[in-house]
């Protein structure tokens, strides 16, 4: 007995430390998430100053005024969501190498990294390395999301019905009401929060801020997805009836944002609208929607833009599309643009009407003669008289609420035609270098009974959704 108690003791105890080793699993390898999300910061907020005055100067222009604000003059032309001062800046990464980032001012989009055929990543969208270059001026809202109304508002004056009240909006370009004002969506800071790979921002706009009626609460959602697609959706309430009409405004080039205009021409763009909304001579709409059919304006089927560009009288495209919706659909295709070279294609989708397509015509232009004024007197052989050489940046300066330029030309100092805007890296974005593709309601909607409905009244919610899909051509492109 003594014998079998030792066997069994001495036996069965490695056995079952044994199998006891064996029944423990073996530690998995840590899986590299699909996306992955990090948080960091972009910089600070300067001191923020009162709206009202950031209004005043940009809407007087005197030497009177500017002598009378002369201690103001250091205020800076943006505004911060209920003091905040940090501005964070999220990173996507995709197992796709793709990378995106988005910072709260403005809630805009800083960076887009796509690969190419040759799985090479490139940026393709424009922009600027750090947050004091998104303050400036002559920053065309790269990136950034634009409200409360995207577009042009004629003589900056609308009424809302049912009430049927007239409102005098900011006056930021000329006589007109330009993309939300001197300080729209893109010049203030957003409230942030993460959950998950979702980065919500909220921002709250004030009753008659830049003469728009009403409350504004509104709510951002960016999202990055292991294919390679950015969803953004954009939610508003109001406390009163109002208008809304959000965008984000990305300036691409599929080849690479610092690759300038010949490789912008070799795009090869698809828009599904069969009609867009006329303009008269200074680029507002008429309220006729005319058909694309036989005219320059028909990209239906696909076109280069090397081919397209010079038919166009006025040195490019800034016009709005009437996209063609079907009746039971949530996001529609609104546009789609290849580069052949490096096989990038870009697809656009929205819930939206309309699609606004640029293609940079206002951006710094080389090739202008230069004038230069002094003492009152031309130089010989300038063709350039004093206002055409501060054309090219009325839109810049007007925005802003910036300085009167044509002042200091009068005083005899140097005016120059050509003025480099430095971006990211080095670059310099040049006239036709980039394109945009803005989904959006129709321009000045407010004002033509027959365009889109875009009032939002209380208890309503007003809801946009855009999906940028990034992909990869393989082969040629026939």
């Amino acid at each position: 007995m003594a014998e079998e108690v030792d066997d069994k003791a001495s036996g069965d105890v490695v056995s079952e430390a044994s199998e006891q080793k064996s029944i423990i699993p073996e530690p998995e390898p840590v899986k590299v998430p699909d996306v992955e999300l990090t948080v960091d910061g972009f910089g600070f907020m300067p001191k923020q100053v009162s709206m009202d005055k950031s209004k005043k100067i940009g809407r007087n222009k005197s030497k009177e005024l500017k002598e009378i604000l002369a201690p103001e003059a250091e205020a800076s032309p943006c505004s911060s969501s209920s003091n905040i001062d940090i501005v964070r800046r999220f990173t996507w990464k995709t197992k796709n190498r793709m990378t995106v980032q988005v910072i709260t001012y403005g809630a805009t989009i800083t960076t887009i990294h796509v690969p190419d055929k040759k799985g090479v990543p490139d940026d393709v969208i424009a922009g600027f390395d750090t947050l004091e270059e998104y303050f400036q001026p002559r920053n065309p809202y790269f990136g950034g999301t634009i409200g409360r109304y995207a577009n042009v508002i004629r003589n900056a004056t609308m009424s809302v019905r049912p009430m049927g009240r007239m409102y005098m909006l900011s006056s930021n370009l000329g006589p007109n009401h330009c993309n939300g004002g001197y300080v729209g969506f893109d010049k203030v800071n957003w409230r942030s929060h993460v959950v998950g790979n979702k980065v919500y921002m909220s921002h709250v706009s004030d009753r008659f801020h830049e003469g728009y009626p009403g409350t504004v609460m509104a709510q951002l959602c960016f999202e990055v997805t292991c294919d390679n697609t950015i969803n953004i959706e954009m939610k508003c309430t109001t406390t009163e009836p109002t208008i809304i009409n959000l965008s984000n405004a990305p300036y691409f080039n599929l080849a690479g944002h610092h690759r300038g205009a010949e490789s912008m021409y070799d795009h090869i763009i698809t828009i599904n609208a069969d009609k867009y909304t006329q303009v008269d001579d200074e680029g507002l709409v008429t309220g006729e929607k005319k058909v694309v059919g036989g005219t320059a304006f028909d990209f239906r089927v696909p076109r280069c833009l090397k081919t397209m560009l010079p038919k166009i009288p006025k040195g490019g495209y800034d016009i709005n599309f009437c996209i063609t919706q079907a009746t039971a659909q949530d996001l529609t295709f609104h546009a789609r643009a290849l580069h052949p070279d490096t096989g990038r294609v870009l697809e656009v989708y929205s819930n939206q009407p309309g699609l606004q397509f640029y293609t940079g015509n206002r951006l710094p232009d080389p090739d202008r003669i230069v004038a230069a004024l002094s003492g009152g007197g031309e130089e010989e052989g300038a063709e350039q008289s004093e206002s055409e050489a501060s054309a090219e940046d009325e839109e810049f300066r007007d925005v802003d609420g910036g300085a009167d330029d044509q002042g200091d030309v009068r005083e005899g100092k140097e005016h120059y035609g050509y003025v480099p805007l430095a971006g990211k890296g080095g670059t310099f974005y040049k006239k036709h270098g980039l394109f945009c593709l803005l989904p959006q309601n129709y321009p000045d909607a407010i004002n033509h009974k027959n365009f889109p409905n875009s009032v939002l009244n209380p208890g309503e919610v007003y809801v946009h959704r855009i999906q940028y899909k990034f992909g990869i051509l393989l082969g040629k492109y026939v």
